[in-house]
This record gives structure tokens, sequence and C-alpha cells, in this order.
């Protein structure tokens, strides 16, 4: 998990501030609204650096049939690629997947979180649609598009959070998703929990520093022992 004193927080909108009226505790909140967005980053890392890479995306697809195994294509090599369109913004990751001879592509957005508002909701799977209806003829593959969010169990719940743009069959579960890579769910979900002490005291001793902050609490604390 991304540890809260790591974030160095950009120049920030004043919304926190001026919600509390105290420009420290606008900064902490800021970092922790940093720390959180950059999570999501991490879970991408850590499943990137648990399945083959794919280096060059165009010479890959030139492949009629792939090698064995699973294969991974983050955004960032997705992007590189010219022998896709991508006409509404590229997906996380394209998976390809070779197993009983047979040829999978996976087009996949990752989600730590699963709940969205109905405009982001129908964009991302206007994008994905697009993106397949586009590109399928050049994936030798069975291509099926996946929304996942990592930290739901239940793949209604996925679906709900994206307001009912999404099929149940497109909703996976970050332990369904983990299981068509071949990687361990449980040993990621204990990883990211490492740095969640560290988080906890660096929240609670940066609060306290803050004057304002610090007064009102011995004040509440004072009242809720009469």
């Amino acid at each position: 998990m991304a540890k809260i004193a790591e974030r160095k927080p950009k120049e920030r909108s004043g919304g926190y501030d001026r919600l509390f009226g105290v420009s420290k505790l606008g900064e902490l909140l800021s970092k922790i609204q940093g720390a959180v967005i950059s999570s999501g980053s991490e879970l991408e890392r850590m499943i990137i650096d648990q399945v083959q890479t794919i280096d060059n995306l165009d010479d890959f697809l030139k492949k009629q049939i792939m090698p064995e195994g699973v294969y991974i294509a983050p955004k960032q090599q997705v992007k590189k690629c010219r022998t896709l369109q991508f006409p509404q913004g590229e997906p996380d990751f394209l998976i390809f997947k070779r197993r009983d001879q047979k040829q999978y592509c996976y087009v996949v957005e990752l989600k730590d979180g699963h709940m969205f508002d109905t405009k982001k909701s129908q964009a991302e799977y206007e994008a994905m649609q697009t993106f397949i209806q586009q590109s399928s003829r050049h994936l030798p593959f069975q291509v099926q598009c996946y929304f996942c969010a990592f930290n739901q169990e239940n793949r209604d719940a996925i679906v709900k959070g994206f307001k009912g743009k999404i099929k149940t069959n497109e909703a996976i579960t970050g332990r369904g998703f983990c299981e068509l890579l071949e990687i361990d769910y449980d040993e990621i979900v204990e990883s990211r929990k490492s740095d969640q002490p560290e988080n906890l005291r660096y929240f609670l001793s940066e609060l306290v520093k803050i004057k304002e902050v610090r007064v009102l609490l011995k004040r509440l604390l004072k009242n809720g022992r009469k």
C-alpha cells in the first residue's frame, strides 16, 4: 500500500482548507488523497511484476500462434502499439493467454474501488466496446472484456457500482482476475496491508501536531469524561 508520509502534494485547490478552515489539516488530507490515488498505480505494478510482460505488442500480434502461457501488455505498452486503434483511450491491460491450444485476449480495466458515477461508467464501457470492435480483426484470439474491481468479491456489486452499464459476465473480482493471470490473490492483498500500521501511526501523529486539532481533541476528551 502507498505510504502517506511519502506523498508530496502538488499545488492544492484548497478544498480541504475551506471545508475545515485549517490549512495544515487540509495539507494532511491532500497527502492522504494522493496516497489513495497512488495505491491504484501500485496495484498495477504489483500485478505486472508477477506476469510475463510483452516488450513489443506489434511484434507479438504478428504471431498467429502465441507461446504457451500468460502475457500482459500494460497501458504504456498498448499506447505504443500501431496495430490496434484506441479512439477513446487505451484499456489498462491486454492479457494474452494460451492454454490447451486455445488463445484468449482479455481487455481489462482495473479498479481499486467499484463505485463510479454514471457518466464515467458509460464512457469507459463505450470506450471498451469501441476498442474491441475496431481491433478484434487484428487479434487471432477469443476476445473478452472485463471490468475488474480488485477489492470486491461480488460480481453483482461490481455491476451495480458501474451503474448497470456493464453485464455480469463483463465484471470480474480481484480473485477471479488473479486466477485468470495464474497469480496469488491473497498474497497481493496481504502485501498491500504491510504499510497500514505505518499509515495509521503517521496520520495520527501528524494530526495531533496541528494546534487547532490538538486543542479540540483535548476539549472533546475532557467533555467525554464527564
